[in-house]
């Protein structure tokens, strides 16, 4: 067993004795995961009428909040229209039991991870704001990011791009707050309570006389989650008459919650469904993977590089948090996700005539695109769920930057850590309902803004660039999908330097092996009674404020 000396205690490697299971995963298996997870939405799902869409899961979660709503009040103010009618998103139960088993194979469920009342009030109002924001973004980072990105998305462009602007604003929020040493991707008992013996700000969460789990808060949110349950579990097998009695559905059969129910006529698709859920919450579970992680490891990864002082001054982030960043694992695992589904989703433009099913243009552009090259637009018209707005592509990216950052993640790695027992993942489900209200209680104003400043005739790329030529239009996403790749060789690359260790042992590494090279490799330079102080001093600070 390996264990690495800083100050008077030991690093000892929990997990050199431990089997695949009991252990996190190196990052990139968090891509191969998601990434897997779209080809398999891309390709067969809904079963045997593929859309031909990415993953997304965001209205899913308001018609599941709304069937539970409506089954409790009779009403609901989430289900304000048919395309919210009450129904069950089975990618999220796939995504929530993966976490909980896993958590139960490794024989350590994150309920004793500890926050300060005011993260907690950081993650209430970081779900309320990510909430909002998919309403206006037209979906969530998991969406835009690990779907729109991949098949250049220009709308998915300019949202994460203001995302990435909103989640440097919510750091700075926490920075201020001195609140930025609780952005963790995950937390692991041996390391965190080792860090407490040591002073360490990476100890803040851990505490053997208190824990998430022993506070009131948690014990009412747990209470919520079991309500909440039961109440799927009701609509699953029951049925949820709402949008019958609402006027969405003229009958009960032909209802989205029908649709959804547990049925063998229904069983395959959502056995796939929650095959994908399960491989999405894996990803979190096994390595803390999330969107923001990917989205702002280049930005804050570079200031980390800067010095151990420097970056701790500045991010005030403890160890791992920066040890995380200047691996570039996040990114490297976004990087290879982007390169896997992009690829499939190339292949199917480029020798199939398949485009991915959230592609929007005008009428007139489509029908001159189809003229010129052959092919069709799944979307024309005026569709706000599609199209490009300016005001409210940047007004939701901002609110998705924001709230990801606030409540430490982004949507569906949420909801991995809600499986994992984690407080502030549990604390989102109610803070996503109320986030919703804005959107749904005055849905005419939302969508006009949404449907009033177009900023393309099309959110295709390569059809912006070479609109009359299909063989360019290939050409372009060939090299966008060699661009990923090229990312990910530079990710493990660069964070093998930085980490002291090689691209090839750094892909057998996850987080906490990661600590202990990088402790290893400060040792040797001389640096690690400097980093003790610092990380002291930045545990000190936390304490007192």
């Amino acid at each position: 067993m390996s264990e690495t000396t800083a100050g008077t205690a030991n690093f000892k490697d929990g997990y050199a004795e431990s089997g695949w299971l009991k252990r996190q995963w190196p990052w990139w298996t968090a891509g191969l995961m998601t990434g897997i997870a779209e080809v398999i939405n891309f390709l067969w799902l809904p079963l045997g009428h593929a859309k031909h869409k990415f993953v997304g899961v965001t209205s899913g979660m308001a018609r599941m909040l709304a069937g539970a709503e409506s089954t409790v009040f009779g009403g609901s103010l989430i289900a304000t229209k048919a395309d919210y009618q009450p129904s069950l998103q089975w990618v999220i139960i796939g995504a929530l039991i993966s976490a909980l088993v896993f958590a139960w194979l490794e024989g350590e469920y994150r309920s004793w991870v500890k926050y300060p009342k005011a993260m907690l009030v950081s993650t209430a109002f970081g779900a309320f704001f990510f909430a909002w924001g998919t309403r206006v973004a037209g979906g969530c980072t998991l969406h835009h990011l690990l779907g729109g990105f991949a098949a250049m998305n220009v709308k998915s462009w300019v949202v994460m791009f203001f995302a990435s602007v909103g989640a440097l604003i919510g750091f700075a929020v926490l920075r201020q707050l001195n609140l930025s040493q609780y952005f963790r991707s995950q937390d692991t008992k041996w390391f965190m309570s080792q860090a407490r013996e040591m002073g360490w700000a990476d100890g803040l969460t851990y505490d053997p006389k208190e824990s998430g789990a022993k506070s009131w808060i948690f014990k009412a949110l747990a209470a919520f989650m079991i309500l909440l349950g039961v109440l799927f579990l009701y609509n699953a097998l029951f049925g949820n008459d709402f949008a019958v009695t609402a006027g969405f559905a003229s009958s009960f059969e032909k209802t989205k919650m029908f649709k959804a129910m547990l049925s063998m006529k229904n069983l395959p698709n959502i056995l796939m469904l929650l095959v994908v859920g399960v491989l999405l919450g894996a990803s979190v579970a096994k390595t803390g993977f999330g969107t923001e992680c990917g989205l702002i490891n280049p930005e804050l990864g570079a200031i980390a590089e800067k010095g151990e002082r420097t970056g701790a001054k500045f991010l005030r982030m403890p160890f791992s948090i920066r040890t995380v960043f200047v691996s570039y694992q996040p990114f490297a695992a976004l990087s290879l996700h982007l390169v896997i589904i992009g690829t499939v989703i190339f292949i199917a433009f480029a020798f199939f005539g398949i485009m991915e099913g959230h592609h929007w243009a005008t009428k007139e552009f489509a029908e001159q695109y189809a003229q010129n090259i052959g092919m069709h637009f799944h979307n024309t018209g005026v569709s706000i769920r599609t199209m490009t707005s300016l005001s409210m592509d940047i007004f939701g990216g901002l609110l998705l930057g924001i709230g990801t950052f606030l409540m430490i993640g982004c949507e569906f790695r949420n909801y991995g850590r809600t499986g994992l027992l984690y407080i502030t993942g549990i604390l989102i489900w109610p803070f996503f309902y109320i986030g919703y209200l804005p959107y749904t209680l005055n849905r005419g104003f939302w969508d006009g803004l949404m449907g009033s400043s177009p900023y393309t005739s099309t959110t295709f790329f390569p059809a912006i660039l070479a609109p009359g030529s299909h063989t360019v239009q290939v050409l372009i996403y060939a090299l966008y999908i060699i661009l990923w790749a090229a990312a990910f060789i530079w990710a493990v690359k660069k964070g093998a330097k930085n980490v002291g260790t090689t691209p090839k042992k750094l892909l057998g590494m996850n987080s906490e092996a990661m600590y202990l090279a990088r402790i290893e490799k400060i040792k040797a330079e001389g640096g690690l009674e400097e980093l003790d102080a610092i990380e002291k001093e930045l545990y000190d600070s936390a304490m007192k404020s």
